[in-house]
């Protein structure tokens, strides 16, 4: 009985998968054909399915923008469901071939367990992605600010030090100078300087980097003494922000270290302790 539910659970498996991959197959004539994405992409486009998926790709559409320059295209999005969906039904397919191959139809329950909650783990890997660019961001704007400052001490006009400092990034893919740089680039291309800060703003999406920008702005409609105080408060909270920052990974580096050594001292007691409790 257990290995006829575990064969007819893989085998509808498969019969879903090699319909949706035919389809798939069938749309994208002449594209590359992802095992692991575009079947699971008809099944989302599926508008029975679409309707229903709307409402809970909200958050995931929010992260991606953030992740991607302030935008989040509907075919990035799907592309990251289906890749989910893809990664939860192989983990499904597994377990029902391991519940077959080992006549265990439990492992079902595990497989369903681990296909259900693959999204949420993408989704929460998704989250951590985010939590990380904001976080190095941070770290790196002090930087920026403290580049910026010395420069414009020094006499340098506050756009001119900008583009200078920008130009100096030790890691031209930091998020931040990439930001940065996409600023410059549209001031160039003849976009107002206010539009072009507030949309670096926005795609940071970071409330200091908005700050920041807000800053640059005031400064160039207005000018005056006001700006290098502003810069200063501005350098002395983010490196402020910076120490805790640093702290706080300190402390998660210390806790993560905590279980290995546990473990590795849990063994060196089994190991040393287990030729006394033979002897005895």
């Amino acid at each position: 009985m257990s290995a006829i539910l575990a064969i007819t659970t893989l085998a509808i498996v498969l019969l879903v998968y090699g319909w949706l991959a035919l389809l798939a197959i069938k749309r994208g004539a002449g594209k590359r054909f992802n095992p692991r994405v575009d079947p699971f992409v008809v099944l989302i486009r599926w508008e029975p399915v679409a309707v229903k998926l709307s409402p809970m790709l909200q958050r995931p559409r929010l992260l991606l923008s953030t992740l991607h320059g302030g935008s989040c295209s509907n075919e990035r999005l799907v592309g990251w469901a289906a890749e989910s969906a893809g990664i939860g039904f192989f983990a499904l397919a597994g377990t029902a071939l391991l519940a077959w191959i080992g006549h265990k139809p439990n492992l079902l329950v595990v497989g369903l367990a681990l296909g259900g909650c693959m999204p949420f783990l993408r989704l929460k890997e998704l989250s951590g992605s985010v939590a990380k660019r904001r976080q190095s961001i941070l770290l790196a704007l002090p930087d920026l600010l403290g580049k910026l400052l010395l420069m414009v001490d020094a006499g340098e006009n506050a756009m001119k030090a900008f583009a200078k400092a920008v130009e100096q990034a030790p890691d031209r893919e930091h998020p931040l100078y990439v930001e940065a740089k996409s600023a410059l680039e549209a001031i160039g291309r003849g976009e107002s300087m206010t539009i072009a800060f507030e949309e670096m703003g926005r795609r940071c999406a970071v409330p200091e980097v908005k700050l920041f920008a807000t800053t640059l702005i005031i400064n160039a409609r207005r000018g005056g003494d006001a700006f290098v105080p502003a810069m200063k408060e501005l350098t002395r909270q983010m490196w402020e922000k910076r120490k805790a920052i640093a702290r706080t990974l300190g402390e998660q580096a210390s806790s993560r270290m905590a279980f290995p050594l546990t473990v590795i001292f849990l063994i060196i007691m089994a190991l040393v302790g287990a030729p006394a409790v033979l002897m005895m």
